[in-house]
């Protein structure tokens, strides 16, 4: 009797479109545009955002920020993953040389941001590809417009008068304003805090007047179980067209409920990185960058229906 091998065809046809699709963009940090204190430290890569060292003492915070130079389709879903690495964290000022130790734990974190502003805010300057927000607990994204940040959060601003309402120092939350400029607070940022009297935001009139937290959701466990000051790690960014789910050395840590199209009132938009620091400073370093589509239902019940229709036709084979 004749027998029949063409199983494998379907199989590896399956497993490449569930997790390898083969039209994945793997972004070199080479071709991405750096704004600030960003820079890379060899032709391909590592890209600092911010290192250990104040670099403008006296002056506005450090900041820095990298962005695609084309903008992306943010409507039909899409996957982002990159890596990550903050080490040598100091407090005070390092441009003499030192570095006092920070107890593990430096300034102020790293944020992955969806963008698409055509002019600049009160506290940034440039749009689009040239973007960069305020430093410090602002993260360098603090002022860009039409923007939501996925923020990696590794400073706890808990003093006047910027209490910014942060969990802990190792979190994950993502920000949104809509179209206005966007904050890295979790309260409504309305001039004086109601939540927590005698406190003034960093945001005075006129710039105040929100009607809600700029939150939309924040990791559960604070502080993270994974130390983002500590070791190389992996962060994806999935978004299905309605949920934007956020998974941390491959654990989903945070999934919210959000339409990027209508909240940033756009259909594509810049995808890059920031970062702030001042007073507590660490090297905040991004290793790679790949964005690929996200796969449907349907383009997955595709090669599962051949894998389905194969088994079924091998079994008919076997038993005749």
């Amino acid at each position: 009797m004749r027998t029949y091998s063409f199983l494998i065809l379907p199989i590896t046809f399956l497993g490449l479109a569930v997790t390898t699709p083969s039209f994945a963009d793997d972004i070199p940090l080479s071709s991405l545009n750096l704004e600030g204190t960003s820079q890379l430290l060899s032709p391909t890569g590592p890209l600092r955002l911010t290192p250990n060292v104040d670099t403008n003492p006296g002056g506005a915070p450090p900041a820095g920020a990298a962005w695609t130079k084309n903008t992306y389709d943010i409507t039909g879903g899409f996957s982002v993953n990159f890596q990550f690495q903050m080490s040598d964290p100091c407090i005070g000022n390092g441009t003499n040389g030192s570095c006092i130790s920070d107890l593990g734990h430096g300034g102020d974190g790293i944020a992955f941001v969806i963008q698409d502003s055509t002019t600049s805010g009160p506290f940034s300057t440039g749009s689009g590809d040239t973007a960069l927000g305020e430093g410090a607990g602002g993260m360098g994204f603090l002022g860009i417009k039409d923007s939501v940040a996925v923020m990696l959060d590794t400073y706890q601003n808990v003093g006047d008068p910027n209490s910014y309402g942060d969990p802990s120092n190792n979190y994950i939350a993502v920000n949104t304003r809509g179209t206005d400029f966007n904050v890295p607070h979790h309260f409504c940022t309305d001039g004086q805090l109601t939540d927590q009297p005698g406190s003034l935001s960093d945001l005075p009139a006129p710039y105040g007047g929100c009607t809600g937290s700029p939150t939309l959701g924040m990791s559960t466990i604070n502080p993270l179980v994974d130390d983002l000051d500590s070791g190389v790690h992996d962060v994806g960014v999935t978004y299905t067209g309605s949920m934007l789910d956020i998974y941390l050395d491959s654990a989903l840590v945070l999934a919210v409920n959000i339409d990027l199209g209508k909240e940033l009132n756009t259909d594509d938009a810049f995808l890059g990185f920031t970062a702030g620091t001042r007073f507590s400073y660490q090297n905040q370093d991004i290793l790679s960058f790949t964005i690929a589509p996200e796969p449907t239902w349907g383009q997955l019940w595709v090669p599962l229906g051949m894998f389905l229709a194969a088994v079924a036709l091998k079994l008919r084979r076997s038993t005749a």
